[in-house]
């Protein structure tokens, strides 16, 4: 272990958990309470299992709203970058091979989105009950929420999803609006109340709900109403720091900042037709890895490429990686801390 890099773990995040989130965590499985010791230390320790620990699974990049923070939506108003953005959903035999395989190489968890909206799937409660049944201890996804109905919700708590995470910006009706585009205040608030009364009319305690705002320049005042709004409602109120939906290249990198990326030993990014990724804000492509239709899970995370990326952040390098040096977090470490 490097004491001198700096490798922080989650660092945008930021939340208030109720009792029964605590109490959630506290009752989950030893498997699970050894994936979320392994999520926080094995960065740290700079320790790379023979597999990811988390897959993200892209089920779709297609998407119901045009919120302008999100890089999908820069991508598609952008008449270059949109040529190279095909819109697409995951076929059910891909979803299987890589569940099927990452159940084998011991990969604990899934969450199932990245740029897409995953209830735009026709098959998202097939791929949680999949999931589940294959042994994946924990299933989660983002959700805008705005597709959410009674039938939905109920069909996902019965197919066994561990965590939901809504995705809603602001308290307030005209703000929400102004920045979740094609989204209505009071039918996606009602939309994630009924959920969770469904949930517990069902006497589930899964999902796990939690609901967070990007917190941004025209509504970062708006943190305390916002816990206000859903402290009694879901079981988790969160924000994460804006972060430039398509970065570039800093006008002045600090070459002697010592950092490296928690992601490279944590987790992958698989889109929708199979292209991996290994950061969660890479929406280009820019560091692709190879593709799991055409190696395995297990392959692409050992492969000299990873190990190379991974070996340039364990000495403080990250900077050699082009990609890296258009990321926000370098930035905000000061003094060794974010």
């Amino acid at each position: 272990m490097n004491n001198n890099i700096n490798v922080p773990v989650n660092p945008t995040y930021h939340e208030v958990v109720n009792d029964f989130a605590k109490e959630w965590e506290k009752n989950k499985s030893e498997r699970y309470k050894e994936y979320r010791r392994k999520w926080s230390e094995n960065p740290k320790n700079f320790i790379v299992e023979d597999a990811p620990l988390h897959l993200d699974i892209e089920p779709t990049n297609a998407c119901n709203l045009k919120c302008p923070m999100c890089p999908r939506t820069v991508i598609v108003n952008d008449d270059i970058r949109s040529k190279n953005f095909t819109v697409g959903i995951m076929e059910f035999y891909t979803f299987k091979k890589i569940i099927d395989e990452a159940v084998q190489i011991g990969v604990y968890s899934i969450k199932l989105n990245w740029l897409g909206e995953p209830l735009v799937h026709p098959q998202i409660v097939d791929m949680v009950r999949y999931a589940k049944q294959k042994g994946i201890i924990d299933v989660m996804f983002n959700t805008n929420a705005a597709l959410l109905n009674e039938e939905l919700s109920k069909q996902l708590i019965e197919a066994g999803i561990d965590k939901i995470f809504f995705s809603f910006d602001s308290p307030f009706k005209e703000k929400y609006e102004q920045i979740r585009v094609g989204a209505k205040f009071e039918d996606t608030f009602n939309n994630i109340k009924k959920l969770i009364q469904i949930r517990n009319e069902m006497g589930r305690t899964s999902p796990l709900t939690r609901v967070s705002m990007v917190l941004m320049e025209n509504n970062k005042d708006e943190y305390d109403e916002f816990i206000k709004l859903f402290k009694d409602i879901v079981d988790v109120v969160a924000y994460v720091e804006y972060r430039e939906p398509i970065a570039s290249v800093k006008d002045k990198i600090d070459y002697e900042k010592k950092f490296a990326c928690s992601q490279l030993w944590q987790r992958m990014f698989i889109s929708w037709n199979g292209d991996v990724v290994p950061c969660c804000v890479d929406s280009e492509k820019e560091i692709f890895i190879n593709n799991v239709n055409k190696v395995s899970i297990k392959n692409i995370w050992n492969s000299s490429k990873y190990n190379n990326l991974r070996e340039n952040h364990k000495n403080g390098e990250w900077y050699k990686e082009n990609r890296c040096k258009k990321c926000d977090i370098p930035n905000k470490i000061k003094d060794g801390t974010i």
